[in-house]
């Protein structure tokens, strides 16, 4: 084949001209999400391969299809060395100020970012990395007892509650979570299948 049209371009996060062979796992994820804003149960789905097969960009590609569905993402990337809280709270942070400009979601997402307040502070003394600015201030009991799992449980349930109430969801788009290590990303799957729930 001629190396200056042959289509495939490896490089980290360079979007392919044609997204091939992937339209199945796009369409699940469709439905993941149909089901979850429908108030269905859904699993999550964890991509894993080695570099440069796609992942990144095929992430980037779910999200864009949610987005055109009118889901709410968020997307981060997990630098190494840097905690989950870390990098999850500017970008939870930014996504229930959306969420609060929705009348009908406004109490909610108001309380969420509240209970992101008291996240932030009470994790803080474990992951010095958080930085997040404050909107209100912490609500005395959700998501501040400093244990990754359960605040994080409970700071999605109220982030998906905010979301439910102006009639979408919150996907959470994470690359490169891996990155975090072992006992910084606590159980995200845990904390985002209770947030399903609400």
């Amino acid at each position: 084949m001629d190396p200056i049209r042959n289509p495939y371009a490896p490089g980290a996060g360079t979007p392919p001209p044609e997204l091939a062979g992937r339209q199945g796992l796009r369409e699940n994820i469709q439905i993941a999400l149909e089901r979850v804003r429908a108030g269905r149960p859904a699993k999550s789905i964890l991509m894993v391969g080695l570099r440069g097969v796609g992942k990144t960009v095929l992430l980037d590609r779910l999200r864009e299809d949610a987005e055109a569905a009118g889901i709410q993402t968020l997307r981060v990337e997990a630098p190494e060395g840097r905690s989950l809280p870390a990098i999850l709270a500017p970008q939870l942070r930014q996504a229930l100020l959306r969420l609060s400009r929705n009348e009908q979601a406004k109490e909610f997402a108001q309380r969420a970012l509240r209970g992101l307040a008291g996240f932030a502070k009470a994790l803080k003394v474990k992951y010095q990395d958080i930085e997040v600015g404050f909107d209100f201030d912490p609500e005395p009991g959700l998501a501040d007892n400093g244990d990754l799992e359960h605040d994080l449980q409970a700071l999605l349930e109220v982030t998906g509650a905010a979301a439910k109430k102006a009639g979408t969801v919150l996907a959470l788009f994470v690359d490169e979570l891996q990155l975090c290590g072992r006992g910084r990303t606590g159980r995200v799957d845990y904390g985002t299948s209770s947030c399903r729930a609400t």
